[in-house]
């Protein structure tokens, strides 16, 4: 009975006259409190790019040694609109109580922002790799114009030094979508006298203004990623993530990873793990079985590109 109220309260509602309404797809409860199905109150909605699903989202860390076989030693469980990032901390936290820190965790974009690189090497002394995103503004994009990097930022004066050596006006917090920023605006009077105006604003008539983050450190991190990232020796050392990718598609096809076989967030990680086990029974039995490879063995599509070029 309490299961059909709660349906009841997410897909209808009582308008102002007193009548029994349904509710459209933007009247629902988030997807975070709504569940889609009586038979499974934990499973909800969720979509990620092109990919809708109701259910879980669950996370696989391996190992990366070349001499080694790769396998599965953590894995984590949420419900699906729980996104990767709120995983970071939690995951290194688990390893570190195993005592199976890394010394450097490589991971995809979605784990990684400036405070979880701060986090990682602060309290566990991991080095966190993974691409930071790049700054969104228009001047990158152009790839002409004055973006973040150009500007000089004095944290102990609280100003900025524009590329045409303008300081700036103001330096107050701001709080965007429950993230802390430092907003920087330089003086109106200066920005539409500047010469190089139209690489620096879009706007006719307001300054140019600066969104950073809260504190020295981050800034650097997220300055110094995005630097270093672009350079041909970093993505050489990432590329080693594409191993998780392969074993994320070896536990779907071989073990049917997307379907869980149990109900409820306390039973479904008991698959996940399971799963995660059998991947590794599997490495090591064929570790055992055959000489270990120094390095991985060329994909058919790098080894057409490798012959094109």
């Amino acid at each position: 009975m309490e299961i059909l109220r709660r349906v009841w309260v997410h897909h209808y509602y009582w308008d102002a006259r007193g009548r029994l309404r349904w509710r459209d797809g933007h009247a629902l409860p988030p997807a975070s409190l709504r569940f889609d199905s009586p038979y499974d109150t934990d499973a909800h909605y969720c979509v990620k790019r092109d990919t809708a699903w109701s259910g879980y989202r669950t996370h696989f860390t391996e190992t990366c040694t070349s001499d080694l076989p790769e396998v599965v030693v953590h894995v984590a469980t949420t419900i699906a609109p729980v996104q990767d990032g709120e995983l970071t901390g939690q995951i290194h936290d688990d390893l570190a109580a195993s005592g199976l820190a890394p010394g450097e965790h490589v991971v995809d974009a979605a784990y990684v922002t400036a405070q979880r690189i701060e986090r990682a090497q602060c309290v566990h002394q991991i080095t966190l790799l993974g691409p930071v995103a790049p700054d969104p503004s228009h001047q990158t994009k152009a790839r002409n114009g004055f973006d973040k990097a150009s500007f000089t930022v004095d944290w102990d004066g609280h100003q900025v030094v524009c590329p045409r050596g303008q300081t700036s006006r103001t330096w107050k917090p701001l709080r965007i979508s429950g993230h802390d920023y430092v907003q920087v605006r330089f003086g109106e009077a200066a920005c539409r006298a500047c010469t190089d105006r139209a690489r620096c604003t879009n706007s006719e008539v307001r300054p140019r203004s600066l969104a950073l983050l809260p504190t020295r450190e981050l800034h650097e991190i997220q300055q110094a990623n995005r630097l270093d990232q672009r350079t041909r020796q970093w993505q050489n050392r990432y590329a080693i993530r594409a191993g998780i990718e392969a074993t994320l598609s070896q536990n779907i096809r071989t073990s049917g990873l997307r379907r869980t076989r149990y109900r409820g967030l306390r039973k479904t990680p008991v698959q996940h793990v399971l799963t995660a086990l059998a991947c590794n029974v599997t490495r090591i039995t064929d570790w055992i079985a055959s000489p270990p490879r120094k390095q991985r063995a060329p994909t058919h599509f790098h080894a057409l590109c490798t012959a094109t070029n």
